[in-house]
């Protein structure tokens, strides 16, 4: 079974690897507190969400118009 590619319209990942270099192997070295990460962790996914959801919400938006 194929898996199914994303439409031509969605959008790119706005935080590339090139851009924010950090390793996701470092996050509990840099905030040691694990509540403290689990809270920031939360709280950045939910920045993150809306962030996605808006941009890709424009571009099935701009898709539909083409």
């Amino acid at each position: 079974m194929n898996k199914p590619h994303k439409p031509d319209w969605w959008p790119e990942n706005p935080y590339p690897e090139d851009i924010f270099p950090m390793d996701r192997s470092r996050y509990p070295e840099i905030v040691i507190d694990p509540e403290i990460r689990t809270a920031l962790s939360g709280m950045l996914g939910r920045i993150f969400w809306e962030i996605a959801s808006e941009s890709i919400w424009e571009a099935y938006k701009n898709s539909l118009e083409d």
